[in-house]
């Protein structure tokens, strides 16, 4: 029974330990993170010990030289990516701050993040990860920290944004009162205007200058699919009528400016006509771009044109444009579409680049693609040691082309 077993268990054993290789570190893993170098050690040792085990001298041997293998490229890689990192934090030659100035990053670790907002760091995420056990007094001393950070260095001041956009994506409630989704708050009769201005005001207060809301994309006519464990567009959009949206987010982004923080609308060109969950998956839109102009882009569109707000790429696929590539990464969409022929000129920023629909992709590749359009702000927002990697891939990069 006992070699059985072990005939058994090598060949799914090596199979997943050569799949975790291939993916260490993925952002999909980011929840055992912090154990998984120890993960990956023991899971490899146990291999080792059942392929010695084997009956058979070649499945032996191959199972232990594979196990091997695997270990070196993953150290290797691990060496490498402490290297650069630590490269990166000290910036000696000063040599990342023009790349440092296009991103906003989500963090784990606020020395480490002193030390980027000092080197030119454009803006910070935050979130319900990064600011557990805080205070809303005390997340307001840290601002102010970080901000102090900026003037000692002669920088401008650092962006600060979240993600509060009423409903189940509060990202900073319970510091700041969560208030009920926009839609259902207008619906009931509140002044999306003076919904926009209170929460305007508490995020103001705190520190924040820029809101990842409103959510402008239209309301699905279909339910969700099985597979969208985040986007959830269908519970967070306002409405399918572009104009009841325009009527409904107008006023909220003019709230929030009146009180002094920048909205930002999302996610371009609108997820209502997809059913993949972009967070883990590759999604196509096979509409073309006159049919969403009179439709998904209306409310982009007019309220640009009548406000400040920032602009957030979602990670789709134009097949009529740009078959091959994300909007995030795509220079037809970016300055064929959105600077050219909409002539949008706000502040443009991705989603998440740690996103399925982008890392899956290759990481590198699509961070670089993303870098050399006119998007003002790359955001690494889930997987804070992403930035690291993203900067690495852009600076080697850029040694290329000299």
């Amino acid at each position: 029974m006992k070699k059985i077993i072990v005939n058994i268990l090598i060949f799914p054993l090596l199979f997943i330990n050569f799949i975790w290789a291939l993916h260490y570190k993925d952002p999909h893993l980011l929840f055992i993170r912090d154990y998984e170098n120890l993960f990956f050690l023991v899971s490899n040792i146990f291999a080792v010990s059942v392929s010695i085990l084997q009956e058979k001298k070649i499945i032996r041997a191959s199972g232990v030289v594979l196990t091997v293998i695997l270990m070196v490229i993953v150290s290797i890689n691990e060496y490498k990516f402490r290297k650069y990192k630590n490269e990166i934090l000290l910036n000696q030659s000063g040599h990342f701050s023009f790349i440092n100035k296009r991103f906003i990053v989500g963090f784990n670790d606020k020395d480490q993040l002193k030390k980027l907002t000092a080197s030119g760091i454009a803006g910070i995420f935050l979130t319900k990860r990064n600011i557990q056990g805080e205070t809303l007094g005390s997340l307001k001393l840290f601002i102010e920290e970080l901000q102090g950070i900026r003037k000692e260095n002669g920088l401008p001041p650092l962006i600060i944004t979240t993600d509060q956009e009423g409903g189940p994506v509060s990202r900073l409630s319970p510091l700041i009162k969560q208030q009920e989704a926009l839609a259902i708050a207008s619906g009931k009769g509140e002044s999306s205007y003076e919904y926009g201005r209170k929460q305007g005001k508490w995020l103001s207060d705190l520190g924040v200058t820029v809101n990842f809301a409103p959510v402008v994309d239209l309301k699905p006519q279909w339910p969700p699919s099985k597979f969208d464990f985040h986007s959830l567009i269908a519970t967070r959009a306002i409405s399918s009528n572009p104009i009841e949206v325009v009527n409904i987010a107008l006023p909220y982004v003019k709230g929030l400016e009146k009180s002094g923080v920048k909205a930002t609308l999302k996610h371009f060109p609108g997820l209502a006509r997809v059913q993949s969950d972009t967070h883990h998956f590759s999604a196509r839109l096979n509409v073309d771009v006159e049919t969403l102009s009179e439709t998904d882009l209306v409310p982009f569109t007019y309220i640009l044109k009548t406000t400040s707000s920032w602009l957030m790429l979602s990670h789709l696929i134009l097949e009529n444009v740009d078959p091959e590539n994300p909007i995030t990464t795509s220079s037809l969409v970016v300055e064929g579409i959105i600077r050219s022929k909409l002539g949008i000129n706000n502040v443009l920023i991705t989603d998440d680049l740690t996103m399925g629909a982008i890392y899956n992709r290759g990481f590198c590749k699509s961070v670089v693609q993303s870098y050399s359009t006119s998007i003002n702000y790359l955001l690494i927002a889930y997987d804070f040691e992403k930035y690291f990697t993203a900067v690495e891939c852009i600076s080697s990069h850029n040694k290329q082309l000299r």
